[in-house]
């Protein structure tokens, strides 16, 4: 439903393209309508998110073009030879920016195919390139320019406003899982809490890279913000086990009279503060605990399991308190934070994203048989409008290169691009004629884009109206003098057609594939992982770890949902893996010659998974752990080899273990 937001936004890029139209006429530059094509490209709902892609785009359009400028003199005598340099040009930078899979990726994506836009329509005038590259800048200099004005100045939308709101969400899911936890229920694994927390968390790290950019005078900073989403990463994998531990204990008759009081108290406090909105004094909880740790010897599989739960539940209060205390901090960054949240808000640390080299290279090399392919037709057939056809092709498979199957999105840009056309030459042949002065122009352009501008900020139409908003800003070539040839507007439209046609061939040819493939690539890696963490290879810490399992698990939820019962994958659970990482992290860092001897087993047993999905853990496994739990231990190995004994084999029966201390 269209509500007076998408209103407010539709005003606001249409003044802002007008404005950057009526400017570059001015100034006499001879492309004006790639500056209000930009200012509709850049606006976003949120006004920070228009501010750096402004500074994104422009920042990759002066590279693109110092490319071109670069790359079109010295090889103008040789177009096949441009056409090949231009293309891997576009692949370096789209492979780069499949690599950042942040907003900031977009700087590297427009420095790729800019290079293209000035580049190939300059083989045959190669002495205008410098003329031609500094025009493509003042244009979309000029377009970001008034985007960004028109945006920050009425009705601004902050991302801190839209921060808050992924909070609160995250907030919600979070206390229904732990409720659900403590309760003894298990939430199951496609449950909405279970299957959005994980991707609200990631998109706080991408709202994150806008925070700089943002209009809200009290903005938080970026270190609060990490700090924040370090702590709630950390939520995902503790309240997975707590829930796990829970039923173990259930199934060990372990939960004592005690233990399901300081279950239902904790309950309780998470339930009030979700009220009311404050947490009471966790003083008494955090009594009761110590207590029951200290009456309960580390001994015997029930009296492990308690410990592993209790020490889990102690986590979970400090985490709840110091996620409170930052999410607070956000709101009113002069508030006093303690020396716990002061030291998170000091730490550096990484959050590395799933990166998959391979797919990012059938990506681009795709990228280079669609545009070098355009290039041979334009060249084999010295078509006038040839350029063009290269041009989209490179646009097309940047665009898209996300994608399990972009060729959908590539057909869908297809078809609303060719719906656009009816209008652009209504308007070319029929309306623009008559139109003499720019407020005559103003006011005949309003009602097309006006109604384009409201629907684009709204998810499900994005995809369809961009490519019409697009089409028609670029389609009716307004310039400083009209002129109407229709040989020139069909040559241009059929090229931009065949343009998508090679990007969409070539993509289906190289690059498409089923999202069982994406998600089968991604475990893979989760398993090459853990074996690389048994063998004590990679230093990540806990939180990197989380990071980038998080973001695996957020990849991985829409790809499985749709998986039989029977299905392999269907079988797979990256919650779980993420939990035997972080006990893996913990058993790695201990001297001892039989931890060492079971991480190898470990490491050995994971690298084999990626040859046989469906192979179990070996028994071996399961003695070596139950072995190195009846030896004596610091508390800390024995909760870890407790959690691994649990993921690895949650159906097995109890271990007979001897006393330990």
């Amino acid at each position: 439903m269209v509500r007076l937001r998408e209103w407010v936004f539709s005003a606001n890029s249409f003044v802002a393209a007008m404005l950057a139209l009526y400017i570059s006429l001015v100034i006499g530059l001879e492309r004006p309508f790639w500056a209000m094509a930009t200012v509709y490209i850049v606006s976003q709902p949120i006004t920070g998110t228009v501010r750096s892609k402004a500074v994104y785009r422009f920042g990759g359009t002066l590279i693109g073009a110092t490319a071109a400028v670069w790359l079109v003199p010295m090889m103008a005598n040789a177009p096949a030879l441009l056409s090949i340099a231009l293309a891997l040009w576009v692949c370096a930078c789209q492979f780069l920016s499949l690599l950042d899979r942040t907003p900031r990726s977009y700087l590297f994506m427009l420095a790729g195919y800019t290079a293209a836009l000035i580049g190939f329509p300059s083989v045959d005038h190669p002495d205008q390139i410098f003329s031609v590259a500094l025009l493509r800048a003042q244009e979309i200099g000029v377009g970001v320019l008034c985007a960004s004005l028109m945006h920050t100045l009425f009705f601004p939308r902050s991302v801190s406003a839209v921060l808050e709101t992924r909070l609160a969400a995250i907030s919600s899911d979070a206390q229904a899982w732990i409720v659900s936890a403590l309760s003894g229920q298990i939430l199951p694994r496609n449950a909405p809490q279970r299957r959005t927390i994980a991707a609200d968390i990631t998109e706080l790290h991408m709202l994150a890279t806008h925070i700089p950019y943002d209009t809200d005078a009290q903005r938080p900073t970026r270190a609060t913000l990490a700090a924040l989403q370090d702590r709630l990463m950390l939520l995902v994998p503790l309240i997975s086990a707590i829930e796990d531990r829970v039923q173990s204990l259930k199934q060990a008759d372990g939960l004592t009279p005690d233990i399901q009081a300081l279950l239902d108290g904790l309950r309780q406090w998470v339930e009030a503060a979700s009220r009311s909105g404050r947490r009471g004094d966790p003083a008494p909880l955090r009594a009761d605990m110590i207590r029951i740790i200290n009456e309960t010897p580390a001994q015997g599989w029930a009296n492990l399991l308690t410990h592993n739960l209790l020490v889990r539940l102690t986590e979970l209060i400090d985490l709840l308190r110091l996620s409170r205390e930052l999410s607070d901090s956000l709101s009113k960054p002069a508030s006093g934070l303690s020396p716990d949240a002061q030291a998170l808000i000091g730490q550096r640390m990484a959050r590395p994203l799933h990166l998959d080299l391979g797919m990012a290279l059938l990506s681009t090399l795709a990228t280079f048989a669609a545009t070098v392919g355009a290039c041979l037709f334009w060249i084999v057939t010295a078509w006038p409008e040839g350029a063009i056809a290269p041009m989209i092709a490179a646009v097309m498979c940047c665009f898209f290169a996300t994608m399990d199957d972009p060729t959908t999105a590539q057909r869908g840009f297809l078809t609303w691009t060719v719906a656009s056309l009816p209008l652009i030459a209504l308007y070319q042949f029929a309306i623009l004629p008559m139109v003499h002065g720019f407020v005559m122009l103003g006011v005949v352009l309003a009602p097309p884009l006006l109604l384009m501008g409201v629907l684009l900020p709204l998810p499900k139409w994005y995809n369809r109206i961009m490519p019409m908003v697009m089409g028609f800003a670029t389609g009716l070539a307004l310039t400083s003098t009209f002129s109407a040839d229709f040989a020139n507007f069909a040559n241009a439209n059929f090229a931009q057609v065949a343009g998508v046609a090679a990007a969409i061939y070539a993509t289906r040819l190289l690059r498409v594939v089923g999202p069982h493939t994406i998600a089968r690539r991604v475990l893979h890696a989760c398993w090459r992982e853990l074996a690389a963490i048994a063998s004590d290879r990679p230093k990540l810490r806990p939180g990197e770890w989380t990071s980038l399992m998080l973001d695996r698990i957020q990849l991985l939820a829409p790809r499985l949902s749709g998986a039989s019962s029977h299905d392999r994958l269907a079988a797979a659970d990256a919650l779980r893996d993420l939990r035997i990482g972080l006990n893996l992290l913990v058993l790695r860092d201990l001297a001892d010659t039989d931890i060492d001897a079971l991480l190898t087993d470990l490491s050995g047993h994971f690298a084999a998974l990626e040859h046989s999905e469906s192979l179990r853990p070996p028994p071996h496994l399961r003695d070596r752990i139950d072995s190195a739990l009846r030896t004596p231990r610091p508390l800390s190995a024995l909760v870890a080899l407790t959690g691994l004994r649990r993921n690895l084999f949650p159906d097995a029966a109890p271990p007979e273990l001897e006393p330990a201390t």
